[in-house]
């Protein structure tokens, strides 16, 4: 009888454990920041030839903190062709002269990019690897 009863309990912690793990559904928008927050963030995971969340979300004039994770055997950038706003990776800044945003990070390596935008719109981010974007490494990042 005590078996069965600790396979219960182990069964029903599992599943609870599950439905919590399941329950963000997919989603691809990053974590909206409290009631008057002035900050967001969301974990975006590049792998090769694609990132794990295809929509950001951003508040204008608000910083967007992005952990971001390399989990590919191949170098990989998370870049903003254009979009006015302050861009850092790990504190520096994180922009080129062709690039408004452009956080490359060399294979199994990670980084916090923030960004902080200064006009609503929509952007496209995408990997600048040689035929990453054209195989579907890319995303929006919405900013309201």
């Amino acid at each position: 009888m005590r078996k069965f009863t600790t396979a219960i309990v182990v069964g029903a912690a599992s599943l609870t454990l599950f439905l919590a793990g399941c329950s963000g559904g997919g989603e691809k928008e990053a974590a909206k920041p409290a009631e008057g927050g002035s900050a967001s963030a969301a974990a975006l995971k590049m792998e090769d030839i694609k990132f794990d969340k295809t929509a950001l979300t951003a508040t204008k004039g608000q910083a967007l903190t992005v952990t971001i994770t390399n989990a590919g055997a191949l170098d990989h950038d998370f870049t903003i062709e254009k979009i006015d706003a302050k861009a850092t990776l790990d504190g520096k800044d994180a922009k080129t002269d062709k690039y408004a945003v452009h956080a490359a990070l060399k294979a199994k390596a990670n980084g916090k990019l923030e960004i902080t935008p200064n006009a609503a719109g929509t952007f496209e981010y995408f990997c600048t690897v040689a035929g990453h974007k054209e195989a579907g490494m890319k995303g929006t990042l919405t900013v309201k």
